[in-house]
């Protein structure tokens, strides 16, 4: 007998299935067949083996039902075990394996359900299973733990996935049949046949000067100029609108705009924020590769491949390194020089939750800990997809040695292939001291073509050309989906889906589901061309709407879901800062390169914290001061106090979509910041030298200046009046010429107006 023990033992110990911490979840290469064999019992307080032939669903599935699926079934996996279906079962939970096949009295699972140990014994409480029952599930596991296909429990999440209009096929939807005058683009048939059903009418089209600010801070950014207004509409052509348009999109200025909106979505900054905020001084190379990508319509599809796995695609492309240095530039505590580890795995954590919201609009990080509560993501998603970037590391371009800690200030990071991949166990709620099994580099398994990587000499390699071929593939309906999603957003202000990093069980549904689907087919068959889909949306009429909206529609749809009417959009930040400069006249138009630091005053460099009571050090003001803001540095420990009062993008993590509030730091910004003053008093001189001697014509170029229309004649008595008070008040007051500080102050009047922050 004692012979007999030693050989349960070893058997015990050497079974191939029981997958513990060091053997992959997953299908990696060579993974053993599994072994089948009864062992007597090892405990003689075990109940014994049924003897009869047991059968699973007839046997097995209602004990677990009854006994064990309020915490381990398909809607709760406490421990991180699941019985609900085969794979969840075998793989077990947070402690490890808790079946193996053909050893009952090895498997953690028989010694709990028959309560050896009263601390782990299951059920905690009540409903103890007898011991007949154990019996059973004994002899099941004995005979091999047979679980046939089809037998698995209901997963509700799996369930509610299958319907979920996101993870559907893409395919292309038809255009509605509707023969009405005001439709001039299949857009705008879905979005009428949506009115009609509310009772609702579109608005009239938009005034021609407030189509041209609306399309030109849209595609650019910035005002159209006073003589681009001039010459829209005087323009009687038929396709003057779509001239407009054409130009704008090749402008430069284009992807100096539409790149901001995608920097958002990858919380782009240039540092790393916490308490040192470690100084990224390449990272506006990457800047410089999305500009570059969007003013050349670089296939959406190449877009992000390129991100995320240029430098294993296409090695030694131009830009193919400043590409995927995106993911070397997120919010992270690179003061962890003694925690190694902890850095890497800080890391992966935000290049995992970054990609899944930015590319899939799915919030994948959500199953670092657990399993996803609501969408069909497992933990084990979650780490397979840790495991691709496993296989990579950041170093330094300048050293050429891996780029970390608070040594590499000046770091030029890129990700290259690490020497060796690092293996990725399955963390026990997400702990890092609490490793569990290792877990092969794998894709969502629940999206088509998902599960784990094929094999190979190079596979460690291939892991992220793998995952941005996936990403892309026709089969994934996806990434086409977000994107048209958040085009739709960054031209309209609202998202169909208005939670474009979300777009799962929980996300909000589209208000045009069909309308977003052939958007999104759109994009893939016109070879996901970014600019061909612009003016799908901007030539419709739905998008040459007037943005006032009569009674009964603001009633009926008080959020303006249906779109009876073009949203209101106040100016981002970014354009507010743009703006001013545009409309003084200072804006320097240099594109690309470091970024610029404009000065601040003593209390502005009051809320700056620095590790060396050097602020100079994180803020060295720089010669150039009136470049486009996209340029202006971006640390995410110190933003931009000028920013801050217009609601600028969360760089911690992916920003969707950027909030709009209306606050007093607004106005108290237009109205004192020294910046604005400045840009008044060049406004000032700059109308003078356009305008010459006429109070008259410095106003009027004023209002296309700040306004992009001309003055009514109400406005223009109001701003004459306005200026000869100021006049008399400074002359009164004893000033030598009172005309300039007047004049000035009439500018900063004009740029404190709502109309000169907001597009209609």
């Amino acid at each position: 007998m004692h012979a007999l023990s030693a050989i349960a033992a070893l058997l015990a110990a050497l079974v191939p299935v029981a997958r513990g911490a060091d053997s992959y979840v997953g299908e990696p290469p060579g993974e053993q067949p599994k072994v089948h064999f009864a062992i007597g019992n090892a405990d003689p307080r075990l109940p014994e083996p049924a003897a009869a032939a047991v059968d699973f669903v007839r046997d097995i599935k209602p004990l677990f039902q009854e006994a064990c699926f309020k915490c381990h079934g398909p809607e709760k996996d406490k421990g991180g075990l699941s019985l609900a279906t085969k794979a969840r079962a075998m793989e077990g939970g947070d402690e490890g394996t808790g079946i193996i096949p053909g050893n009952s009295a090895a498997s953690p699972l028989v010694q709990r359900i028959a309560a050896l140990d009263e601390a782990t014994a299951m059920p905690p409480e009540g409903g103890r299973l007898s011991a007949a029952q154990v019996g059973l599930i004994r002899a099941w596991i004995d005979q091999g733990a047979v679980w046939p296909e089809g037998a698995d429990g209901i997963d509700p999440r799996m369930a509610k996935a299958a319907s979920h209009w996101s993870f559907k096929p893409l395919n292309r939807p038809p255009v509605p049949d509707r023969r009405d005058a005001w439709i001039t683009s299949p857009v705008d048939a879905f979005i009428l046949t949506k009115l009609d059903g509310a009772k609702l009418s579109p608005a009239p089209p938009a005034g021609e000067e407030a189509l041209l600010r609306r399309v030109s801070f849209d595609l650019t950014g910035l005002p159209p100029a006073p003589e681009e207004i001039a010459g829209f509409v005087n323009d009687s052509s038929t396709d003057a609108f779509a001239k407009v348009v054409d130009r704008l999109l090749a402008s430069p200025a284009y992807g100096e705009r539409w790149a901001r909106h995608w920097l958002d979505v990858v919380r782009y900054a240039d540092s790393g924020g916490y308490e040192t905020d470690i100084f990224y001084e390449q990272a506006w190379r990457y800047r410089d590769y999305v500009i570059r990508s969007f003013n050349q319509d670089k296939p959406y599809d190449r877009f992000l491949m390129e991100q995320v796995a240029g430098d294993e695609l296409w090695p030694g492309q131009a830009d193919m390194e400043d590409a995927v240095a995106v993911w070397t530039l997120g919010e992270w505590q690179n003061a962890l020089d003694a925690f190694p580890d902890m850095l890497e795995y800080v890391r992966r954590t935000d290049q995992v939750s970054t990609l899944s919201e930015a590319a899939l609009g799915l919030t994948v990080g959500c199953a670092n800990c657990h399993n996803h509560k609501f969408d069909p993501v497992t933990q084990r998603d979650y780490f397979g997809l840790e495991a691709i970037f496993a296989a990579s590391e950041t170093w330094n371009r300048n050293t050429g040695v891996k780029a970390w800690g608070k040594g590499e200030r000046t770091a030029y990071r890129a990700m290259r292939h690490a020497e060796k991949p690092l293996p990725i166990h399955l963390l026990t709620r997400g702990e890092l001291t609490k490793p569990g099994k290792l877990i092969a580099p794998a894709l969502p398994a629940f999206l088509p073509g998902g599960g784990a990587l094929p094999g190979g000499p190079d596979e460690a390699k291939q892991r992220r050309a793998q995952l941005a071929r996936w990403l892309v593939s026709p089969q994934n309906p996806l990434p086409a989906r977000v994107i048209a999603n958040r085009i739709w957003q960054w031209h309209f202000g609202q998202a169909l889906a208005s939670t474009p990093n979300d777009l799962g069980t929980q996300g909000a549904p589209p208000s045009h589901p069909e309308l977003l689907d052939w958007l999104a087919s759109e994009l893939r068959e016109n070879g996901w061309s970014l600019k061909s889909l612009h003016r799908r949306i901007l030539l419709s009429s739905a998008y040459q709407q007037s943005a006032v909206r009569d009674l009964e529609a603001i009633a009926a749809d008080p959020q303006n879901r249906l779109l009876a009417g073009f949203p209101r959009r106040r100016l981002e930040a970014e354009e507010v800062w743009d703006h001013l400069q545009a409309a003084a006249g200072t804006l320097d138009r240099k594109s690309f390169g470091p970024p610029f630091v404009p000065k601040l005053s003593p209390e502005e460099l009051q809320g700056m914290y620095d590790l060396e009571n050097k602020p100079e050090l994180k803020w060295p003001v720089t010669p150039e001061q009136n470049r486009r803001a996209i340029y202006i540095l971006n640390r995410r420990s110190f933003r931009f106090p000028f920013f801050e009062a217009f609601d600028p993008p969360n760089t911690a993590a992916s920003c969707p979509l950027r909030q709009t509030t209306t606050v007093p730091a607004q106005a108290l910004t237009l109205l004192n910041n020294r910046i604005v003053g400045g840009q008044a008093r060049a406004m000032a001189a700059r109308l003078l030298r356009e305008a010459g001697s006429s109070v008259e014509a410095f106003v009027k170029q004023a209002w296309r200046l700040a306004y992009s229309r001309e003055a009514d004649d109400g406005e223009l008595e109001a701003a004459l009046q306005f200026i000869a008070e100021a006049v008399a008040a400074h002359r009164k007051s004893g000033a030598a010429d009172p005309h300039p500080t007047a004049l000035v102050e009439f500018c900063i009047g004009v740029m404190n107006t709502t109309e000169f922050i907001y597009t209609n």
